[in-house]
């Protein structure tokens, strides 16, 4: 049988899912589902970390991987406008694993909820063959309506929020023998969420929002398939976005691919009316939680039909939306 990636897995799985519904203002294919309970708003989320997949244990400590377990799922409250609440935990245990060991694990998880006013409120643990971690998030949504992939606009404006290349340019450096300065290496150990960020973007009136998992190219295609409009990212200005040190450290041949397509990001980027743009440049301001920049506009899509992501500049647009880590 054919090995299906884990984009068309999770479009085949969709059938059996909930869709969008009055109590499921937003089902399946975003960065959260939101959930109304009464007449409160639920949003939440899930991922699993594996050990060789997201973390290896020669690069990051105990503490390290449970710290990426809160940042991730963080990062997925942000992309939808919502303030982090609570959290359960899973943990797929090895049998050597030592007491110890998962006791720094969940002190590192709490230590990032502390950071983001996430409470750790239960969970379960199992022996299993692979040491993982699965977090579930939940939060609420910080404006009138959760912010999804779907609702970007011909002329809407592009923003990004945080960094692109930091960690994905510390593995490929750490793979070819290369040092790897800290500030890269802190980048895949500990990833920034932006919940600040996103719960200004929303406020400030944000048309769709996804965060940077997988790599600026594929995750700007699924807001552009999500919206059905082309995106046109300048190539000057998102460049902007790459730490200096993984600029100095990447061969040119590899420089646009791992930055823009290597992933470990958890920047957001999100559309915006361009009537908004001042209001958002002040809410971002306001938060100072990362590095902001416009780059870029929605546009209509192509005469092929199929929304497109774009990097202009240098002698003609190249087509980026497959530029991403797939994990399969």
């Amino acid at each position: 049988m054919t090995s299906r990636g884990e984009f068309q897995r999770l479009a085949d799985l969709g059938r059996h899912l909930a869709g969008s519904s009055p109590a499921v203002p937003v089902g399946v294919g975003d960065d959260a589902a939101v959930v109304r309970i009464g007449e409160q708003d639920v949003v939440v989320c899930v991922d699993v970390i594996v050990d060789g997949v997201h973390f290896r244990t020669d690069l990051s400590s105990p503490a390290d991987v449970g710290w990426k377990a809160m940042a991730v799922n963080v990062s997925d409250l942000a992309a939808m406008g919502a303030i982090p609440h609570a959290a359960v935990v899973g943990l797929q245990r090895t049998a050597a694993l030592t007491e110890e060991v998962i006791d720094q694990l969940y002190a590192g998880m709490a230590e990032a909820g502390r950071e983001w006013g996430v409470a750790i409120v239960g969970g379960d643990t199992v022996t299993a063959p692979v040491w993982s971690v699965s977090l579930t998030a939940l939060g609420r949504p910080a404006a009138d309506r959760s912010i999804t992939r779907a609702g970007a606009r011909p002329g809407d404006r592009l923003v990004l929020v945080g960094t692109l290349g930091a960690a994905a340019t510390a593995l490929w450096a750490d793979g070819e023998g290369v040092a790897v300065p800290p500030d890269l290496l802190a980048a895949h150990r500990r990833p920034r969420a932006l919940p600040a960020s996103g719960v200004a973007l929303a406020r400030a009136g944000a048309t769709a929002m996804i965060d940077i998992s997988d790599g600026l190219g594929a995750d700007a295609g699924h807001l552009a398939r999500a919206s059905a409009v082309d995106l046109h990212i300048d190539r000057t200005a998102v460049m902007a976005a790459v730490p200096s040190t993984a600029v100095d450290l990447l061969p040119d041949h590899l420089l646009h691919r791992v930055a823009l397509g290597g992933g470990e990001d958890f920047a957001l980027l999100a559309t915006v009316p361009a009537d908004h743009a001042d209001a958002v440049a002040e809410a971002l301001d306001a938060t100072a939680e990362a590095p902001w920049r416009w780059i870029g506009t929605a546009g209509t899509s192509g005469e092929e039909g199929t929304p497109a992501v774009w990097l202009d500049g240098l002698g003609g647009p190249d087509r980026i939306d497959t530029w991403g880590y797939d994990h399969g």
